[in-house]
């Protein structure tokens, strides 16, 4: 994984919780290694009990820490150098602290991801349909042959586990993985020819087990790890629950479509399915508590907001998206009310304080919308291929984005980006407006 941090911009750091000694012993280690050949510290200002700082010393003292940490991002060597490595992950300085633009590449496209205490998984698979069509023919086994020799195999996808820009294991699939679920030192991984992989580890750095199910006949499109209980949906068109500790399944509904996606609410033990014709399914256990057509076509992704009892769904082909109230067992469907996207949406993340839905496309695009006015307020391109997942970050106020195109990226949605974007995003509307 190549890390591109040469996008670096203001407000690097929310520097207040790093102290300048912390930076002033950062950068002895680094003349100590490199020599004198690195940047230059902003001078430090004495003050006492008496004297203390003043905000235009405090502005400086930020801006000099801000320039002195561009110049280092921009020195491949240092960046790449353990002091380096070992100064970002220190408890003062977390990811949760960075305020720039971080882009991960990848030799892979990538499917899914998750952050998990201090580390991050990446679901990687092949992409290239003939890339993938060859790997798949290497692997086959022919009738002449015995066995095929671990090492002779190519992988079609990966499960990386990352601890800062470090890759502490990989877990090769040799059938291309689709997606995951991470739970208690649980990890559910389900492929394209419907096994799910089930990793348990005691830490991030140690896997304990590895035990493969073939639950389904088609591609793994959700999952949920529950208790003892596994919960899968699949192209095949089955909606299964397994039981590990009695390794059998308990629940095995067909529907009439292919299922496409499942959100599992723990509160309610709901699961919420939808399916290529535009159908939301809700069952507890294998009770169904209620269906809804939502006329969307091929429903992509859904998210529930449990403290406001609503559903977002959002339809692949027309790039609609449908908001649901739930009220006890029954929907609201006078309320239910729609908006159109980018076609062909593929994920959806949710901001409660905001009350905005991100939305990425199979285009790379990123568009947000107020989910009471049922509006686009602004949008973004961000990849240049398909967006695979989005997560919103309420707390940092940061978006993280995977795609097809093999990159990874954390992009910055404060309050001043977000209003030079939605500022544009009505510019253009206008000029386009104008001139049709």
């Amino acid at each position: 994984m190549e890390i591109n941090l040469g996008q670096s911009r203001k407000g690097i750091l929310t520097l207040f919780s790093i102290r300048f000694k912390q930076f002033k012993q950062f950068n002895q280690r680094l003349r100590e290694y490199f020599g004198n050949n690195i940047p230059q510290l902003p001078k430090q200002t004495y003050t006492n009990f008496i004297v203390r700082k003043t905000e235009q010393q405090i502005i400086l003292r930020r801006k000099g820490l801000e320039d002195y940490l561009k110049q280092i991002l921009q020195n491949e060597q240092i960046v790449d150098s353990i002091i380096f490595k070992e100064f970002i992950q220190s408890p003062s300085f977390t990811i949760s602290k960075l305020q720039l633009d971080y882009v991960g590449t990848f030799e892979l496209g990538l499917r899914d991801f998750y952050f998990y205490e201090d580390a991050i998984f990446f679901l990687l698979a092949e992409m290239n349909p003939l890339s993938r069509a060859t790997r798949k023919f290497h692997n086959m086994k022919f009738p002449w042959q015995e066995v095929i020799a671990t090492s002779n195999l190519k992988p079609l996808g990966y499960l990386d586990c990352y601890i800062g820009p470090q890759m502490i294991w990989r877990k090769k699939y040799n059938s291309q993985p689709i997606c995951m679920c991470v739970t208690m030192k649980n990890i559910l991984v389900g492929l394209d020819n419907g096994i799910i992989n089930h990793l348990q580890f005691k830490s991030k750095k140690h896997m304990l087990s590895s035990q493969d199910y073939h639950q389904h006949n088609g591609r793994i499109m959700g999952l949920h790890i529950q208790g003892d209980n596994i919960y899968s949906v699949s192209k095949d068109q089955r909606y299964k629950v397994m039981s590990i500790k009695k390794s059998q399944i308990y629940i095995d509904i067909h529907h009439k479509n292919e299922l496409t996606c499942l959100k599992y609410d723990e509160d309610r033990d709901y699961s919420f399915i939808g399916d290529r014709g535009g159908i939301i399914y809700t069952y507890n256990q294998d009770t169904l508590i209620f269906s809804l057509d939502t006329n969307l076509q091929f429903i992509r992704d859904l998210i529930i907001k449990k403290s406001k009892d609503t559903i977002i769904a959002i339809g692949f082909q027309t790039g609609q998206a449908i908001v649901l109230n739930i009220v006890g067992k029954e929907i609201q469907k006078q309320e239910a009310t729609q908006f159109k996207n980018k076609i062909k949406s593929r994920c959806i993340a949710w901001s409660h304080l905001r009350d905005e839905a991100y939305i990425g496309n199979q285009e790379g695009y990123v568009t947000v919308w107020d989910v009471k006015r049922k509006i686009p307020i602004y949008e973004i391109k961000l990849h240049n291929g398909p967006i695979t997942k989005i997560l919103w970050n309420e707390d940092e106020e940061i978006l993280c984005t995977s795609s097809k195109d093999k990159t990874f990226k954390i992009t910055c949605f404060n309050k001043n980006k977000r209003e030079t974007l939605i500022q544009k995003f009505r510019l253009s509307n206008v000029n386009f407006k104008g001139n049709s």
